[in-house]
């Protein structure tokens, strides 16, 4: 790993489309971070086993956790129809996930947590969930580095510093219709500043775009754009693996 810039392409969900999200990738030399609900697993409108843990494991993807059954605290904006569950019934959903992935030799103990920052419940929740896994992405928090005592589940999206191993990390940006630059601004801001941007996707293939639901056309683009950055060398293109290691 450089010290070059850093980006982290990380993909929510599993849902269908992401399997041609990992063929584009492949094709421009880039690699994503793909959170799986293994509930999900098969079901209409996401990724089939065989996919999960062969085609886009061979490809070079990191294949990580987004829980078993995407539920959530019930924090925040209610979600209808989303199941709720307290701090207890949140870890072990992800711990079953965990479980299943490790099982076919993916990477369970890397957690992007669904809901982000809303779905641990407090600084012993997360204290527990640390033990547990190696690296969790929530939405926003950590402004500073954890070992400084200052860490905090509060604060905006911001960048973090290139190669930033610390085992908990927030997002910069996502891509979304209603804001459509951001990712792209996110990756220059990286670049000007040395820095890594954590970018989150959900579903990419939407006719019109939807909050966080875009278009192919407007996932190529931006694609088009990072890998352009990377092919000039101005920024790397990485995983949660290349920041804390294979286990």
């Amino acid at each position: 790993m450089t010290d070059r810039p850093q980006v982290m392409l990380t993909f929510d969900d599993g849902t269908a489309d992401h399997f041609d999200v990992a063929h584009l990738l492949n094709d421009y030399g880039l690699k994503g971070t793909f959170g799986i609900v293994t509930d999900k697993i098969g079901a209409v409108g996401f990724l089939l086993r065989e996919t999960v843990s062969q085609d886009m494991k061979d490809m070079g993807h990191c294949i990580c956790n987004h829980s078993n059954t995407h539920s959530w605290s019930g924090n925040g904006q209610p979600k209808p129809g989303v199941p709720v569950l307290d701090k207890d019934g949140l870890t072990a959903d992800y711990l079953e996930a965990k479980k299943m992935l490790n099982d076919v030799g993916l990477h369970g103990d890397i957690l992007m947590l669904p809901f982000g920052s809303t779905n641990v419940t407090g600084p012993d929740h997360l204290q527990e969930l640390k033990e547990e896994f190696r690296w969790i992405r929530m939405t926003i928090g950590t402004p500073v580095p954890e070992n400084l005592g200052w860490w905090a589940m509060t604060g905006g999206k911001r960048l973090y510093p290139s190669g930033y191993n610390d085992p908990v990390i927030g997002i910069t940006a996502a891509a979304d219709v209603r804001h459509p630059n951001a990712v792209r601004e996110a990756v220059d801001n990286a670049i000007a500043c040395g820095s890594l941007a954590v970018l989150v996707y959900h579903r990419v293939c939407h006719v019109v775009g939807d909050t966080m639901d875009v278009t192919w056309k407007r996932f190529q683009q931006d694609i088009d754009y990072i890998a352009d950055r990377a092919g000039a060398g101005e920024i790397d293109c990485v995983t949660p693996l290349d920041l804390v290691g294979e286990k």
